[in-house]
């Protein structure tokens, strides 16, 4: 593994009453872990909770962490931050109206090598300014709130996370897992954070890029009926003629009315659906079998590589062979 050659990172994070809970501790944990893999040297990280003043926060679950510090001494501490994360949960709305709080992450966003926000975090950002002209993303249930009242943002609802010069903005809850595991490897390489990853049991292949949502999920979450019949039939087919006439025709409807109902039920177009169900298709033969790739894309339903090449680069905003390269067999 590779070698720990550069001081312990200072790594703090905001928290605030109502804050999600995991949005705090799954990324700390990807830290922590991280500190395992060098056991001869000082900590690769120093972790810390801060919030305007020390002691107690009640979580949106009603349980409490503790605050090492409050937000003037960090800003007066010997050790500058190396990372400043910031939390989310139903609580972000009232914490960024907070003077002290908004003060604070203005001035490390100065100072701090980098500064990041977990899932709903991304308001306090976007209220400090710090994301204006910049790609965004945020949990996705609040992805258009975030859009209308900052419109100077380019809010990106499918990305697990995006990064524009040292500010970094996480999806939902567990995106901040995915976060924290790019920024070790940043750090420290893709093998340490790899490691990190077989110990949380938690998956490494989830790219910035990628889609918040999976084929799958959106098929579990539909009602039962026709179009819960067609989308576990385009699942196991995606080489079939899926155009919009023969997927409204499976499903015994006309097709205005099934693009109707679809984007209802879904959330996005029929097209856009079928370029995932191929694109995902497409990966898990990459993860799973020794294939080339235009036999790849013939059997997930593409025309040409060309057309696989970009849907992966729409979807996964990674090329095929580069995704085959880092997670075929």
């Amino acid at each position: 593994m590779q070698k720990k050659t550069d001081e312990t990172k200072q790594i703090a994070q905001i928290i605030f009453e109502n804050a999600q809970i995991l949005d705090i501790t799954g990324p700390m944990e990807v830290f922590s872990q991280a500190n395992k893999f060098f056991p001869d040297t000082s900590p690769a990280y120093a972790l810390s909770l801060v919030s305007a003043a020390k002691g107690p926060v009640k979580m949106t679950s009603g349980l409490c962490l503790m605050a090492d510090n409050d937000f003037a001494s960090v800003s007066s501490g010997k050790a500058p931050l190396d990372t400043l994360l910031i939390a989310g949960g139903s609580g972000v709305y009232q914490a960024r109206l907070q003077n002290d709080l908004m003060a604070f992450v203005k001035t490390q966003a100065t100072q701090a090598r980098r500064i990041a926000s977990i899932c709903s975090g991304t308001f306090i950002l976007a209220k400090a300014g710090l994301l204006n002209g910049k790609q965004a993303c945020t949990h996705w249930s609040v992805c258009q709130r975030l859009a209308k009242e900052y419109p100077e943002i380019d809010v990106k609802p499918d990305m697990i996370f995006t990064r524009q010069d040292n500010i970094y903005s996480s999806a939902g809850v567990t995106a901040g897992i995915d976060l924290a595991l790019a920024l070790v490897t940043q750090d420290h390489g893709r093998e340490i954070a790899l490691a990190v990853a077989k110990q949380l049991v938690v998956f490494m292949k989830r790219q910035g890029g990628q889609s918040q949502f999976s084929t799958n999920l959106a098929r579990q979450s539909a009602v039962k009926g026709p179009l819960t019949d067609t989308l576990k039939w385009m699942q196991n087919h995606p080489d079939a003629d899926l155009s919009l006439d023969a997927l409204a025709s499976r499903s015994a409807m006309g097709p205005r009315n099934f693009s109707r109902i679809f984007k209802q039920e879904i959330g996005t177009t029929p097209g856009k659906y079928v370029e995932k169900t191929r694109v995902e298709y497409a990966a898990m033969l990459m993860e799973t079998r020794s294939k080339g790739l235009k036999e790849i894309a013939s059997e997930s339903g593409f025309h040409s590589e060309e057309m696989m090449r970009r849907s992966f680069k729409r979807q996964l905003n990674v090329l095929p062979h580069v995704y085959a390269k880092r997670f075929g067999q």
